[in-house]
């Protein structure tokens, strides 16, 4: 019995190995015996990156500090193999959430995000009632070089910081705060909890410099080239449901424009990102058909929905990105190509656009989108339990780092155990994502290209299950069940023009351009 048993585990352990995806190069499970969740990850200077978020744990796992009472920040600082240089945990004695942060031009960095607890811990200020604006600047080893509690006397919540062009900072969040403490002007938020969205600047040392509201429940918020700021809320709409809500702000605060982008259900915004052509890409979720700015129907239930914008807030194009069951965007980068990798968690099996089974719950759905929005490629990673909240980094070498939350044990494409509820997940994946290092896309050719009547398509043997076929402006004019190796494509109705196939073979995806005369 004791040798089948070990014939056993040898056996798992062998499946385990070699089921996970072998695009992995490295991954680390980081956290504590109880919850441990992240909300930012940054590269750094030194090619390393930092990760940022929210920890109950007591010394643990790799936790080295108990802590505080209730959840305080919790940062790790990693070289760029994975290993921890150094972690911090910085809180007081009730609730800390740490929301964002960036690296200062010191080798610092600068931390904001919320907390209730009055002096206790690291914070050396008494709450100003309710939950506080909490911003700390640490070194580069993280000693806390300084830190500020900002309120008022409701609650405030401080979402983002940026680092403006005179070293000082630009913290957005949520308020229910009147004038008091130190909110000096009066709240404008016409919803029934009175909520709206406070904005501040700070001095390189922390100082409050000014101030404004607006008369939104913003979720991001980020500068742009012209010394103003873009903000981005959900925001109501005359269709049914929510909708994204972006505005954009100058330099003295005016409101250059603000618009309202929607379809038929519910459309929950998440992020908002400036691109490289002084344009914006907008985020979220949606369960709405092709109506209001939607262009696509939904796949199923709750899809990525994700709009490039040009600088005045119109919309270029948008894309709906889903399976059959729910699937919720987390982030977007801009990459070197200008495309983007889109980042998020689904349940859904293959179905819709998702060319891979969930392994057990959610898993993190990682999207690689062309410069019209195009899908490229993508990977699902998870394990057993719940996988979210992924964001993706770009490393100078060509790869990428994935880091999120997961509840999973050894399983699916996870090697090691929880360390106790949520934890840090980090992955470094091969660079598989994009057209060049595809080597199913290698292997498809098209001829005659150009072609007048009729696409050839040689996959050397491979099977095809589907093939889409988009205008250079990424609008999706044709597509194709297909069940057989080496199709032929009649394009004869098509109008004469640059296109984009899509080939899905399984997991793979290719992606080439044809000319039809």
């Amino acid at each position: 019995m004791k040798k089948t048993t070990t014939l056993l585990a040898i056996f798992l352990s062998l499946y385990t190995m070699y089921a996970q995806d072998p695009n992995i190069l490295w991954q680390r499970t980081i956290g504590g015996s109880n919850w441990d969740e992240p909300t930012f990850t940054i590269a750094t200077i030194d090619d390393g990156f930092l990760m940022g978020g929210n920890s109950k744990s007591n010394i643990s796992g790799e936790k080295t500090e108990d802590s505080r009472g209730g959840k305080d920040f919790w940062v790790l600082k990693f070289n760029n193999a994975g290993n921890i240089e150094w972690q911090k945990t910085i809180g007081g004695n009730q609730e800390e959430f740490l929301a964002d942060g960036k690296q200062t031009a010191d080798g610092g960095y600068i931390l904001a995000g919320y907390s209730n607890s009055d002096i206790s811990g690291e914070k050396t200020e008494n709450s100003q009632g309710g939950y506080d604006y909490w911003v700390v600047k640490i070194d580069a080893n993280g000693t806390i070089e300084w830190q500020n509690t900002i309120g008022g006397n409701g609650e405030d919540k401080a979402l983002t910081i940026e680092i403006t062009a005179d070293s000082g900072y630009l913290i957005g969040g949520t308020s229910t705060s009147g004038i008091s403490g130190d909110r000096t002007i009066a709240n404008i938020g016409t919803n029934a909890s009175n909520i709206d969205t406070w904005v501040i600047k700070l001095n390189e040392n922390g100082a409050i410099e000014w101030q404004r509201a607006y008369d939104i429940q913003m979720l991001s918020l980020k500068l742009t080239n012209d010394g103003g700021y873009v903000i981005g809320s959900p925001g109501s709409y005359p269709y049914d449901g929510l909708s994204y809500f972006i505005m954009k702000i100058n330099s003295n605060g005016n409101t250059i424009w603000e618009k309202t982008y929607g379809g038929d259900g519910g459309d929950l915004f998440k992020n908002v990102i400036i691109t490289s052509d002084g344009g914006y890409m907008a985020l979220g979720s949606s369960m709405s058909d092709a109506s209001g700015d939607k262009t696509e129907d939904g796949r199923g239930s709750w899809d990525y929905w994700v709009l490039k914008l040009n600088a005045d807030g119109i919309v270029e194009w948008d894309k709906t990105l889903g399976g059959s069951a729910d699937d919720f965007v987390y982030n977007i980068i801009q990459t070197q190509d200008n495309g983007y990798i889109v980042t998020g968690d689904s349940f859904s099996n293959i179905s819709g656009d998702k060319s891979e089974d969930t392994e057990g719950q959610d898993d993190f759905w990682i999207i690689k989108l062309n410069a019209v929005g195009i899908i490229e490629g993508q990977n699902t990673i998870g394990g057993r339990y719940n996988d979210r909240y992924p964001s993706v980094l770009l490393t100078p070498n060509g790869t990428f780092t994935i880091a999120g939350a997961s509840t999973s044990n050894i399983s699916g494409d996870k090697t090691e155990n929880s360390r106790g509820g949520n934890d840090y997940w980090i992955i470094h994946h091969e660079e598989i994502l994009g057209i060049t290092e595809n080597a199913f896309n290698n292997t498809i050719s098209l001829y005659p290209n150009p072609t007048k009547n009729t696409l050839h398509i040689n996959t050397q043997n491979q099977s095809i299950d589907q093939i889409n076929i988009y205008s250079i402006l990424g609008n999706r004019v044709r597509q194709l069940e297909v069940d057989t190796g080496s199709p032929t494509v009649d394009i004869s109705s098509l109008a004469a023009g640059i296109y984009y196939i899509q080939l899905y073979s399984g997991k793979n995806v290719a992606l080439k351009k044809f000319v039809k005369e």
